[in-house]
């Protein structure tokens, strides 16, 4: 069983600060913000929320709507007065967006081709909190044929935060979480539960490179880009960061990894 790693204090056990790739066996990705962006839904589901909710009452405001979205991303307070983003609206929009899933992602630049890299010398799989819907864009782009396995938080029953998907799928594919790398853009939901595990950890910061879906609202996606750059302030985690490799993106980090580094034989895929 994969235990969890704690100080005295609650805060988990972390390695000295990365500087260099570390000498890691196994590789987990997330994918969100690595492999495709997340911001291409998040924009498509709030303008589907906000045409719902103006639906229904017909004096809402983008003023209303805006400062809604910003006290739901920064302060995750249940909301209950319109537009209410927890209220049906949300939960209607959601569904939408998860219809349109294939055809809204939006892959990051030479994350496919670097996650075959990283394939040929190690084990790479997925662990993610992302809908099913995720599965069929990773195979749509290839990316499934390089994995050992894909762990999404709607199909195991666990989702980060929680250290127990990334254990779920190191118990399932037998790995030792001392050798084993975990790849994100969050150190507070990927870096820091990685950590908890004694894994090794990588943060990538792809630049933006992510286009507004078609017919949402300009005032809507001026405001999002403002609420998108104080929540990445809200979702820091020093210690977890301080202690973990930071790449670019994914191309970066697989350069680093696999220079020099011998390609592995492919073994059988776990689906």
């Amino acid at each position: 069983m994969v235990r969890h790693r704690h100080l005295p204090d609650g805060h988990p056990v972390t390695k000295p600060a990365k500087t260099t790739a570390p000498a890691v066996e196994t590789i987990a990705t997330d994918v969100g913000g690595v492999l495709y962006y997340d911001e291409p839904f998040e924009l498509a589901w709030l303008q589907a929320v906000l045409e719902l909710a103006g639906e229904a009452d017909p004096t809402l405001t983008i003023e209303r709507f805006t400062a809604e979205m910003r006290r739901f991303y920064l302060q995750r307070a249940s909301a209950t007065a319109s537009p209410g983003l927890y209220s049906p609206a949300g939960a209607h929009a959601w569904t939408s967006v998860r219809r349109r899933w294939a055809d809204l992602a939006q892959l990051v630049p030479g994350a496919h081709a670097a996650l075959a890299t990283l394939a040929e010398h190690r084990p790479v799989c997925v662990v993610a909190n992302q809908p099913p819907e995720c599965e069929e864009v990773l195979r749509a782009s290839g990316a499934t044929e390089h994995l050992a396995l894909i762990a999404l938080d709607t199909t195991v029953g666990i989702a980060k935060p929680d250290p127990g998907l990334l254990g779920w799928a190191i118990e399932q594919l037998g790995w030792n979480p001392a050798t084993t790398l975990m790849v994100g853009d969050r150190p507070d939901h990927d870096a820091a539960p990685a950590q908890c595990l004694g894994a090794h950890t990588a943060l990538v910061t792809p630049p933006t490179g992510w286009n507004a879906p078609s017919g949402v609202d300009p005032a809507l996606l001026v405001a999002y880009e403002k609420v998108r750059a104080e929540r990445l302030e809200v979702r820091r985690h020093p210690a977890a960061a301080d202690h973990s490799l930071h790449a670019v993106d994914l191309a970066d980090l697989a350069t680093r990894l696999t220079d020099r580094a011998p390609a592995r034989r492919r073994t059988e895929v776990v689906r």
